[in-house]
């Protein structure tokens, strides 16, 4: 966040007082990369203090690594070869799958079974859909439009996924057993925490129960 503030005020500056150069515009083209690549961290950091909080850690900092790699593209002049622009596009579409998937997995602690199963056949779909990407990415030799409609399909089953798991778990909300079994004060001290760790109630008590 703090890089970008400052792409950010960078780039006003050189709208404001500098000429629309080839540096110029560099830096807004920076600016522009630096706040794509934060709202793809933004995403995977919201899984912090939840139980998948190593994945979106992880996707914060391929985020990271993706933008300083786009950056350097961006101000260094050199000829690349094609490899390099493969690379880009592949970290790129990395980027932007687990910064999904990151949101998705925010719903991985609903315990209704339509819910927990539409999002894993969902997340299926997302890796399937940068399978097809990678593969057109580094493949140049498919000259036929299978792939094409395969990568159409997938991508529109899992934007389907995507928008539909999440309006099923606000549709079916999850009932906490530990609600009306216990004191009120209790059962809800009992939510809080286990939706603050990112687990159901039951998964919080079980190794109390245990013999």
């Amino acid at each position: 966040m703090v890089a970008f503030g400052i792409a950010a005020i960078l780039g006003i500056a050189t709208l404001i007082v500098g000429s629309l150069g080839e540096t110029a515009s560099k830096v807004l083209i920076t600016t522009a990369v630096i706040g794509a690549y934060s709202i793809g961290a933004l995403c995977c950091v919201a899984l912090v203090g939840r139980r998948l909080e190593l994945f979106g850690l992880i996707g914060a900092l391929v985020a990271v690594a993706s933008a300083a790699y786009t950056v350097f593209l961006v101000w260094v002049s050199f000829s690349f070869n094609d490899a390099v622009y493969q690379v880009l596009w592949t970290v790129l579409s990395l980027t932007v799958a687990w910064s999904f998937a990151s949101l998705l997995l925010l719903l991985s602690d609903r315990r209704r079974p339509v819910v927990r199963w539409g999002l894993r056949a969902t997340l299926g779909l997302f890796v399937a859909v940068l399978l097809v990407v990678w593969f057109m990415i580094w493949f140049e030799n498919w000259d036929n439009d299978v792939v094409p409609r395969l990568l159409g399909v997938l991508a529109i089953l899992a934007t389907l996924g995507a928008i539909v798991v999440p309006v099923l778990s606000i549709l079916l909300p999850d009932q906490s057993r530990a609600e009306g079994a216990l004191p009120e004060g209790v059962a809800q001290a009992l939510v809080a925490e286990a939706e603050r760790r990112g687990v159901s109630v039951e998964e919080l008590v079980r190794p109390i129960l245990r013999p």
